[in-house]
């Protein structure tokens, strides 16, 4: 497969740059006052060149006095420039690496806030590209070389000034090869663009595809395909490898256009100087820093323009960051009050009112706590519904099952309860409220399921991520689960040294540390030795005897003590009643 190339204008977008300045704000009084230090150190170490010219073309004899006097100067003024370009280096660097980190913060924060439906159609390796490559791109060039980038700006002013300084008609000069340095940026700038983000693009599919094989290694061998997805690893591979040849050729080509260039303005500089030392308007040491800052100032200008045209690169990182900052998020979701990149997103009130309000009457134990009305689902528009005409409700403390045959929608209920996806019509209502603010409303839930996220770390870290709780209050909740592991117990990446049960016995005492309201179990019990099933169904009855349970379940027996059953069939309630009812009628239609 070949994809070729079209030329085309490249703009990036006013968000970019607004981006940009979001990142560096917290940091602009900072980062001007070091902008400062650093132009005024390179400045004063180019103006050594001129202060050396000046005392040769004014004494035409060097005794050792005024020697000594120059050489006290020059030691002074270096260790000054010296000074001055260390802590520029160093602090602006800095805050230029913690400006380029929050904008990487940000977006992984707002990405975990995506639609479901994001994930469901984005590969997870356009993902990883965005958080790799594309961050690496931006945090490479603005981070340290961002410092080295205006270092070099920094020359070229202090250059400019020390020829008009020289001679005033140097400007001429200066300013039209500026013009013509930049009609050759120009010129080039658009290709390499083009290619540069074509070269980003091409890096994704590759990295999916690797990332992908890793992930189905095992069903990849059994089928006997390794050559067939190494051979498309490879392909891929090479057109992004291809594309990099043309960017590198594009620069190779943009490089000898500005040493031609540079070449010219030599010559036209040394015809100057030649008539300026006629005229005796300037002496032959001035003619040497004239010629020496030519050369240096054109080795300095092509080094400003290839990494001027690099930071296109870090824009196009910048510009992919940014499609994900300013993505919309799932259906309401707020960002944190804290968050100070101002976007079109909602934020959450600084003093958030109290959503849990525990009002222990009679009157709650009778009104339902949770009410699911008229509810309709599907996960694409304009498709058949998954759900249709979803009517229920739960009360406090009371156990409710679920059963149905595979596909029977269960699942999907639970993924429209916990709002993971949005539904097309119906309510869902929490002590008769409608919840807005989704974190709020999760909160409500604790899910217990056959896959549970862990990390590498001890027990004590996946429980208590924020160290919220003490340790004696973690030991209690891991008794009452029976849990019989230490918090300093080692836990695998994935808890792949953990048994079936244990992962579900560490996710129950997540939810009671959450002090959640409603627990789901999603087949809690399946794959799990008697053991574990005992002390999982000991739990149910005892320490969630008061919290209300929504049980969905394959095998039977799992919701046998609930108090009420919901029979779903092709996404619709077939029957709601007791639980001996409701099975009964369940194993009759087998």
């Amino acid at each position: 497969m070949k994809q070729k190339l079209q030329s085309r204008q490249i703009h990036f977008s006013k968000n970019i740059y607004n981006t940009l300045f979001q990142c560096y704000r917290p940091f602009l009084f900072q980062i001007f006052f070091i902008l400062f230090i650093g132009f005024l150190g390179r400045l004063i170490l180019l103006s050594n060149a001129q202060l050396i010219a000046q005392f040769l073309d004014q004494h035409k004899e060097i005794y050792s006095h005024n020697l000594s006097s120059l050489v006290w100067k020059l030691f002074f003024l270096l260790s000054v420039a010296f000074l001055f370009t260390i802590i520029y280096r160093t602090i602006f660097s800095r805050l230029s690496s913690l400006a380029v980190s929050r904008l990487y913060d940000e977006t992984t924060y707002r990405v975990s806030r995506f639609p479901m439906s994001f994930f469901d159609a984005t590969p997870v390796g356009q993902i990883s590209t965005r958080f790799s490559s594309d961050y690496g791109n931006v945090f490479r060039l603005f981070g340290g070389p961002l410092a080295e980038f205006l270092s070099i700006l920094f020359d070229l002013i202090s250059i400019v000034i020390i020829m008009i300084f020289v001679h005033p008609i140097f400007l001429l000069s200066l300013l039209i090869s500026g013009l013509l340095f930049r009609f050759i940026l120009q010129i080039n700038q658009n290709n390499l663009r083009t290619q540069r983000e074509q070269q980003s693009i091409l890096r994704g599919p590759s990295v999916a595809h690797f990332s992908e094989t890793v992930q189905g290694h095992v069903s990849i061998r059994q089928a006997q395909r390794i050559m067939t997805f190494r051979k498309r690893f490879e392909n891929l591979d090479q057109l992004f490898i291809n594309c990099k040849n043309r960017v590198v050729f594009q620069l190779m080509k943009f490089s000898i256009q500005l040493n031609l260039m540079s070449s010219i303005l030599f010559f036209i500089h040394g015809i100057m100087c030649f008539y300026l030392l006629k005229l005796q308007l300037i002496g032959i040491s001035q003619v040497t820093v004239i010629l020496g800052f030519t050369v240096l100032a054109t080795n300095t200008l092509q080094m400003f323009f290839e990494w001027y045209s690099q930071f296109d690169e870090a824009l196009i990182g910048v510009e992919r960051l940014n499609h994900y900052l300013r993505h919309q998020l799932e259906l309401g979701a707020k960002l944190p009050a804290y968050s100070d990149f101002e976007t079109n997103h909602l934020k959450k009130s600084n003093n958030p009112e109290l959503v849990k309000t525990r009002i222990n009457t009679e009157k709650q134990l009778v009104e339902p706590f949770l009410s699911v009305q008229d509810l309709n689902f599907s996960y694409f528009e304009h498709a058949d519904n998954i759900l249709t005409d979803i009517n229920f409700s739960v009360k406090m403390g009371e156990k409710l099952g679920i059963i149905g045959r595979t596909g029977a929608g269960k699942t999907s209920l639970i993924s429209v309860l916990l709002r993971l996806y949005p539904f097309q019509s119906g309510q869902i209502f929490i002590q008769q409220k409608h919840i807005e603010d989704i974190d709020d409303y999760r909160k409500q839930f604790s899910v217990i399921t056959q896959e549970q996220f862990f990390f590498k770390g001890d027990l004590r870290e996946n429980l208590d991520l924020f160290q919220l709780f003490k340790d004696s209050e973690l030991c209690e909740i891991l008794r009452q689960t029976g849990l019989n592991l230490d918090l300093n117990f080692k836990i695998e990446e994935k808890g792949q040294n953990l048994s079936g049960g244990e992962k579900q016995l560490i996710s129950l005492a997540r939810g009671l540390l959450s002090k959640a309201d409603i627990f789901i179990f999603d087949e809690a019990t399946s794959n799990v030795d008697p053991q574990s099933e005992n002390l999982i169904h000991k739990a149910l009855t005892t320490v969630l005897a008061a919290k209300t349970q929504i049980r969905i379940a394959h095998r039977l027996q799992t919701v046998e003590d609930c108090d009420r059953i919901i029979w779903l069939d092709q996404g619709q309630i077939k029957k709601e009643g007791p639980a001996k009812e409701v099975l009964e009628a369940f194993k009759s239609s087998r």
